[in-house]
């Protein structure tokens, strides 16, 4: 991962995401010790190791349970590939099967596809967005989770949510991660807003938002299921 390479550098600020397989017979939903201790286990690594961990539960899907380490990064892809390398290294090294490495540039980093044609041409690469928003099964009009992946998948997109994050108010926060391959930065904007304008049209309070161009991505299969893009 860490060796020379010819194109882009989309030089600029990154995050760098490395995700982590659980036990296979561990589900999104399982709340037993076995569970805890996964990913505890790996809560405990990413504190001291100064690292964020999200344990990423999606709405549906082959693979649902996906805790995720995230380093911020800046400079070049080569030196995130490097970074990334040795963060894998050294989880492997503790008995951690790393099953993903996802490294995404700012949408303002240099080599971000401006036109259709540019963004053809960077196999593997793509535009995703996120959106948290609060979602409560008790409100009027109905602002649920059903609604949301109903929203979610009318622009390419579907519903997440942090596992290791729970709220007391019988509120809950979800994110909705949207996609968009072979289209340019305007249009890819253009996406994210008309996702943005119905969540908030019917009801969603948004929370914080993301734009973000995923410029290499190790394992994409391990969302298969989840998102429809078209």
């Amino acid at each position: 991962m860490a060796d020379r390479r010819d194109g882009p550098e989309f030089a600029g600020v990154f995050d760098i995401h490395v995700t982590v397989a659980m036990d296979a017979t561990i589900t999104a939903t399982d709340t037993t010790a076995a569970a805890d201790d996964g990913v505890g286990r790996l809560a405990r690594w990413a504190t001291g190791n100064a690292v964020k961990l999200t344990h990423i539960v999606l709405a549906r899907g082959a693979v649902r349970s996906q805790p995720m380490l995230t380093l911020a990064g800046r400079g070049t892809l080569t030196r995130q590939r490097a970074v990334a390398a040795t963060c894998v290294d050294r989880l492997r090294d503790e008995g951690f099967d790393v099953v993903r490495v996802k490294i995404e540039a700012a949408p303002w980093n240099e080599d971000v596809p401006r036109s259709a044609a540019a963004a053809v041409a960077l196999t593997g690469c793509y535009f995703e967005h996120h959106v948290k928003v609060v979602v409560r099964d008790d409100v009027t009009p109905p602002a649920g989770i059903a609604q949301l992946a109903e929203i979610a998948q009318r622009h390419s997109a579907h519903v997440s949510r942090n596992a290791r994050r729970e709220c007391d108010d019988g509120s809950a926060e979800r994110f909705v991660t949207q996609r968009c391959r072979d289209i340019g930065l305007s249009e890819a904007g253009r996406r994210f807003d008309a996702l943005v304008t119905e969540l908030r049209s019917c009801g969603f309070a948004v929370l914080e938002t993301e734009r973000e161009f995923v410029v290499y991505d190790s394992n994409p299969q391990i969302d298969k299921g989840w998102i429809e893009e078209r």
